[in-house]
């Protein structure tokens, strides 16, 4: 049959079942339905509020590091730009898949710049749901890999709940969570408040200059809802407001392989002055209702608001004689332009004495200077969203609609600083070019008016479990300014139908067994030329359940077969600032793997006879999650055909073993990262290691002054303090978090 009567075949068979319904109530913020995560037709995984605090963590990439076929770039290790992928997407920037919070895209522009400069406070969250394959066509605009859905802080359904969590640790680490929510009748409210910072683990070279390598980040979160007594839909009211705040002294220079062996930890003089100041505004409202006992209707109206400042040292004005006797002969030389991989061997001329300068603190003479990049940005998304669910026999439907817009604003053009470079490295600001930044009428803007909409069913029937999904995207991207949108490209107009597949055999003892089939789709940024197409595959997967009361264990086969795939070059992959931000078409590729995982909740667990007492009260879990995958370029680009897809791993490993009883806990967790090339050409890669994570915890009963029980933990990331590459690219190496102990107490009251 062709796709295409496919479609019409899959549209027709859900309108005729979608008469009105719904069963049980669900979470207006879940991407699970009605199903929890061991009864999807796919790979899902949810992560809960106390694990989440167990684990302490504010990066993303360690919260996820149990879930198979979730892998990372890693950046900076505290989790302010996380690197995600998943199933054979690309990891940079997390660019391919669906990142959102309580159900709403996260941002901070998804369709004209999908980016993501800017992650959310992970530290803060109460629980995340990962879901991937088939069972994810009800989430876009991305539907290749899947979804990642970060839950914040709830409102408490009874009573009152406060927590307070505070951690010190190693390079000037602290951190501060706090909450306290509750009810006044029909009134539910929350308040939340997260702040940690960091001086850094990098040292700064030179003299005189800024040696904070660190960041501090700040979040608060309020939440009122209302719910009528006297509502006869059972009717809910919420309205959201989230803040943050950042500043943070990270970099994309790196170092040549020779600096890297001899301290991978320090930085070069040039990079003192790079600085990223972000603020970040969300709010949601929210609106729940249950017509009858079988149909519940969730809507949400929302408004997103980021700016960013991100001033970063890309490339140098240089003398080549190096005498500043003529500043006639200075040329332009950008930081990708150097042979930081050869240690500044292939380069001669200007760039020889450019690498010098970054490398080895060469002091500049007159007329030659370091160029300050001011990259103001603005992001802003802003639309609305509800879900259908009803329930018909043994029909469960969702249906959803979304109607979105968003954009990406610069005011930036000619903004600019000069800086010079003195002996040892002392860094000095020579002037600053083009600071008008309430001039916005001449600033660059992209936007794109979005409209989805989707179908699912999952249909009952008897030992087997059928969902079938349906979704449909429609964009139209501008490209202009402010003062004239749309004057560079205008209405250029997209729109892909996706469909999934997938049954659920339950074959009895805890086994079941399942296939999916899912289209995949990624948009285009706006502003890409018309002639551009969106990422295009299809993907199968095939898998295998079992669980008892003491275990779990799932095994999963998927292949991605991508007609056409798409990269945008950025900067944070060492893309020459003339190329950054195009989205390119790549052609053909492939992608194929295996996802597994078991675990066990005590590994010493004994048969007891019906009455007696338990030999033990301590528990021994134990967990094994993995992925193998292998991606190949198959068509489009010559140049790289047979290669590697870049930032997309071939391996991954973890497993931790722990003792824990009521009282106290103690967890060794080990993950594995494969080596990851980090270009096309396969020229650059990552490093690969077992990285090492400790946590111990034991709680202090109190009881007194409304404070129920406290814990003391610890936390050693790095056990071992393994060193890797972590990235690499054309501005260099750059290593991994190293060693850090943290230590802190936690209570509830």
């Amino acid at each position: 049959m062709k796709k295409a009567h496919f479609k019409a075949y899959m549209i027709a068979s859900l309108m005729v079942i979608s008469a009105p319904i719904y069963a049980e109530e669900m979470s207006p913020v879940s991407v699970f339905g009605s199903q929890d995560e061991t009864q999807q037709a796919g790979s899902a995984h949810f992560i809960d509020d106390d694990e989440m605090k167990a684990m302490g963590y504010t990066d993303a990439e360690r919260v996820l590091r149990r879930i198979p076929g979730v892998y990372s770039q890693t950046e900076d290790g505290y989790g302010l730009r996380t690197n995600l992928g998943m199933r054979g997407t690309s990891a940079l920037r997390t660019t391919k898949i669906n990142i959102l919070e309580d159900g709403v895209p996260q941002g901070p522009a998804i369709y004209s710049n999908g980016s993501m400069y800017f992650f959310p406070d992970v530290g803060r969250m109460e629980g995340v749901e990962v879901l991937k394959g088939a069972a994810a066509i009800g989430n876009g605009p991305r539907t290749t890999a899947g979804t990642i859905n970060f839950l914040s802080r709830s409102i408490p359904t009874t009573g009152t709940e406060g927590h307070y969590s505070a951690t010190l640790g190693a390079d000037g680490f602290s951190r501060n969570h706090t909450y306290y929510g509750g009810n006044i009748g029909s009134i539910g409210y929350v308040f939340e408040y997260h702040d940690y910072r960091a001086d850094g683990y990098k040292n700064i070279k030179g003299t005189g200059g800024n040696t904070d390598s660190g960041f501090d980040k700040q979040t608060d979160l309020v939440k009122l809802r209302w719910a009528p007594s006297t509502s006869p839909w059972n009717q809910t009211f919420e309205i959201m407001s989230s803040n943050t705040s950042e500043t943070s002294n990270e970099t994309y220079i790196g170092l040549t392989g020779v600096d890297f062996a001899a301290d991978p930890y320090q930085r070069y003089a040039p990079s003192s002055i790079d600085q990223m100041d972000n603020d970040y505004h969300r709010y949601i409202f929210t609106h729940t209702m249950q017509p009858s006992a079988t149909t519940k209707i969730t809507t949400k109206v929302y408004k997103t608001k980021y700016s960013r400042l991100w001033g970063k040292s890309g490339e140098m004005y240089i003398d080549p004689d190096g005498t500043g006797g003529n500043v006639l002969n200075n040329v332009t030389v950008e930081h990708s332009a150097l042979d930081l991989a050869g240690n500044c061997a292939g380069d001669s001329g200007a760039e020889l004495r450019a690498c010098n300068i970054l490398t080895n603190q060469t002091a500049m003479v007159n007329g030659e200077y370091i160029k300050r990049s001011m990259g103001h940005r603005d992001y802003g998304m802003y639309g609305y969203q509800f879900v259908v669910n009803q329930d018909i026999g043994n029909h469960a439907i969702e249906y959803g609609y979304r109607r979105h817009k968003d954009y990406r604003a610069r005011a930036d053009d000619g903004f600019s600083q000069r800086w010079t470079q003195g002996a040892n490295g002392a860094m000095s600001l020579l002037s600053e070019h083009g600071n008008d930044q309430s001039r916005f009428d001449d600033a660059e803007l992209k936007d794109t008016d979005a409209s989805s909409w989707h179908l699912k069913d999952v249909i009952s029937a008897g030992a087997f479990t059928h969902t079938l999904g349906i979704r449909h995207e429609d964009t139209e991207k501008n490209d202009g300014t402010n003062a004239n949108p749309g004057n560079s490209k205008k209405d250029v107009s997209d729109s892909a139908t996706m469909i999934a597949a997938s049954t659920i055999y339950n074959m009895g003892g805890g086994q079941t067994m399942y296939v999916g089939f899912n289209e995949g789709h990624s948009p285009v940024d706006a502003g890409s030329s018309a002639s551009i197409e969106p990422e295009k595959s299809d993907n199968y997967e095939i898998g295998y359940r079992k669980q008892t009361n003491n275990s779990f264990f799932e095994i999963i086969a998927f292949y991605n077969d991508y007609s056409q795939l798409i990269d945008t070059c950025l900067i944070a992959n060492g893309c020459a600032s003339a190329d950054s931000g195009k989205t390119t078409n790549k052609g053909a590729a492939e992608v194929e793997g295996i996802e597994f995982q078991y675990r066990l909740n005590n590994m010493f667990a004994t048969p007891q006879m019906k009455g007696m007492a338990a030999t033990s009260s301590v528990r021994y879990p134990l967990m094994i999650t993995g992925m193998l995958q292998s991606s190949e370029y198959t068509g489009g680009e010559t140049s790289f055909s047979g290669n590697s897809i870049a930032y997309v791993p071939n391996f991954q490993l973890y497993t931790s073993v722990g003792m824990e009883t009521n009282d106290w806990s103690i967890n060794l967790g080990a993950k594995y990262h494969d080596d990851t090339f980090t270009n096309d050409a396969n020229t650059f890669r990552t490093g690969k290691a077992f990285i090492f994570d400790l946590q111990a915890g034991m709680n202090v009963a109190i009881n007194s002054n409304g404070i129920k029980d406290a814990r003391l933990f610890l936390n050693v990331d790095n056990l071992f303090d393994k060193v890797i590459v972590a990235s690499e690219h054309e501005y260099g190496k750059r290593p991994n978090k190293p060693l850090s102990v943290m230590a802190g107490v936690k209570f509830d009251f």
